[in-house]
């Protein structure tokens, strides 16, 4: 991934703020769809999951230590206003166990609905065709130009960490 420099980004565009969290937000709609017209209580203990994991184990496990929301003034997620009257910007590394709480809550997200994705091919075609889309525009769209050095998705060339 290192074949070129790319500009950081500062900002995010409007249109890239509404392609993930539309994407995100119809991605768990659909799960819950999926498993909803087979279990409707598994389809509340998934929102819930959902819930608890985007609030609770993402926002204290990675949000709250990117710079874009506090010294951006932006946030590729949520408003990043919600962030910034919650909590301040820790300095400290992102602990190790944090990390393996973001990936089970993402893992979480896209395997749970399984299940109950499989017969309903519709809905399992547009699931994962917004999974396959965020897996691939996230990694090599956002992460190659991330300021988000903690992170530990962040694809930043040694080249392009000059620029910071």
């Amino acid at each position: 991934m290192g074949e070129k420099q790319v500009e950081l980004k500062n900002t995010f565009t409007w249109h890239e703020k509404l392609f993930m969290r539309a994407g995100v937000a119809a991605l768990a709609g659909i799960g819950t769809l999926a498993i909803y017209r087979s279990t409707p209580a598994a389809a509340i203990g998934y929102l819930l999951f959902v819930g608890i994991s985007g609030l609770v184990v993402i926002y204290d496990s990675l949000c709250v230590y990117c710079p874009y929301p506090f010294k951006h003034s932006d946030c590729l997620f949520l408003p990043h206003q919600l962030i910034t009257s919650l909590t301040t910007m820790r300095a400290t590394p992102i602990p190790r166990y944090k990390n393996v709480l973001s990936a089970l809550a993402f893992g979480g997200i896209v395997l749970i609905p399984q299940y109950w994705l499989w017969g309903q091919w519709g809905l399992c075609a547009a699931f994962w065709t917004l999974t396959v889309t965020g897996g691939i525009a996230v990694p090599f769209h956002f992460c190659r130009r991330c300021r988000h050095q903690r992170c530990p998705m962040n694809l930043v060339t040694p080249e392009t960490e000059a620029q910071r």
